[in-house]
């Protein structure tokens, strides 16, 4: 598994695409809702410019993970909360609310990595830490998270990667990617 190239974003968008689905009565419009376990980080990330001698790597980097079959770690370059620490120390798999602290450095909102995985503090109560998504691996000891510069797995959301290159030699990524779990 590779990192991402250290080049920078233009532009993320980043997204938690949730399994949850609403059945509405069309007499009553009465609504019943089915939260299922299923949720996940997708991401579009658009690139700066490059020229010929940047863009090669990017290119090659795209080439060798072969569409959707390679996994690769990122991050968002703006999360990065340098101070801050925590710990999970019990956490089943699947689990939103875990048991664990962090410093008064963190704040609700903050991304972390745990086992290669990211995730977001939805709120904090003591010993007590709100996550998403679900923890993907069960925690049965103290497990740092790492709040400096965290990063996820991914694949690619397609098996098709383009860039475009303009009269000036400037290449343009954009591309979609899907949490790998």
């Amino acid at each position: 598994m590779a990192a991402f190239p250290d080049i920078g974003f233009t532009s993320m968008t980043m997204r938690l695409r949730s399994a949850t689905a609403i059945s509405s009565s069309p007499f009553t419009y009465d609504q019943q809702v089915y939260q299922h376990q299923g949720v996940c980080w997708e991401a579009e990330v658009s690139l700066p410019p490059l020229k010929r001698s940047d863009a090669k790597a990017v290119e090659a980097f795209f080439a060798a993970l072969r569409g959707q079959g390679g996994t690769f770690t990122m991050g968002n370059p703006l999360h990065n909360v340098t101070s801050a620490t925590g710990s999970i120390t019990s956490g089943t798999k699947g689990a939103t609310t875990v048991t664990g602290t962090v410093s008064s450095h963190v704040e609700v909102g903050d991304y972390f990595d745990v086992g290669g995985h990211l995730y977001i503090l939805t709120a904090e109560n003591a010993s007590t830490l709100e996550i998403m998504p679900p923890l993907r691996t069960a925690i049965s000891g103290a497990t740092v998270l790492d709040f400096t510069l965290p990063t996820g797995t991914w694949r690619l959301a397609s098996n098709e990667i383009e860039w475009s290159i303009n009269r000036a030699s400037l290449y343009g990524f954009t591309f979609a990617c899907v949490e790998a779990i």
